[in-house]
């Protein structure tokens, strides 16, 4: 199983270059300002939505302090830096995309 970390929002080619390799049973984390990426309505949204094999994670710190709290959809996991490490540790690898 592999953690890809996801940083950026759009127009970044993070997250469709993230979806094309990962595969079912992965985990996908969205941290900084890749929480972007997660907000409702937006096609990046529908992406990661539409990745039913994957797990979608994302850090709650980095979702507050971007004013976006109640703005992502209930399927994307919200954890906090310590649920971070404990993924980095759960996995075989991490692959950042940037």
């Amino acid at each position: 199983m592999i953690l890809h970390t996801i940083n950026k929002s759009s127009p970044s080619q993070a997250l469709p270059l993230c979806l094309r390799f990962a595969a079912p049973g992965d985990i996908v984390l969205l941290l900084e300002d890749g929480v972007c990426q997660a907000v409702v309505g937006s096609s990046t949204c529908r992406q990661l939505l539409a990745a039913e094999a994957l797990r979608i994670v994302a850090i709650e710190e980095d979702i507050t302090c971007r004013g976006l709290d109640g703005k992502l959809p209930p399927a994307v996991e919200v954890i906090d830096y310590k649920g971070f490490v404990d993924l980095c540790c759960e996995c075989d690898k991490v692959q950042s995309w940037f």
